[in-house]
């Protein structure tokens, strides 16, 4: 990797370990996104981002688990090797759909609980609750406008 390479997925790690991914895993998913060949083997993975083969196989387990990896093998190579299967970035904005359900229910609760308070007093909340209902109302539509842009730009 080329020292912007390397800054690139550093950042894209970043990024996603703001967003609660842990960092090795995030490392791992950042360097799929963007490494030559597309598929690469656990030794690969642990050399080229200085991790531990444990760390690797931990990341590789959760972001499995996720579907933002795929593990795969080759006829006559016992190795592993892991790759990004197309969808992954769908399937991380579809994985935020409950957790925006989550907050707007909550959202909802406490305002139930806090309606004798003044809307001053219920404007923070209130804010949470419209961004979360917009979110879960919107996110499904954006998402199948996109996938159905990207069907026609890709056909």
């Amino acid at each position: 990797m080329t020292p912007a390479e390397e800054q690139l997925v550093e950042s894209m790690a970043r990024m996603l370990a703001a967003g609660g991914l842990p960092l090795a895993a995030a490392r791992m998913w950042a360097y799929l996104l963007v490494c030559e060949p597309p598929e690469q083997s656990a030794a690969d993975l642990a050399e080229i981002l200085h991790a531990s083969r444990g760390s690797i196989s931990g990341s590789a387990r959760q972001l499995e688990t996720a579907g933002l990896i795929r593990r795969s093998s080759r006829k006559g190579d016992r190795r592993e090797y892991f790759s990004i299967p197309p969808g992954s970035i769908t399937q991380i904005l579809n994985a935020r759909l409950p957790v925006a359900t989550a907050w707007r229910q909550l959202a909802e609760g406490g305002l139930e609980i806090l309606k004798d308070r003044s809307p001053a007093s219920r404007a923070r909340l209130q804010e949470v609750h419209d961004v979360y209902a917009f979110m879960e109302q919107e996110l499904p539509a954006m998402l199948d406008r996109f996938l159905e842009r990207r069907k026609d730009t890709t056909s």
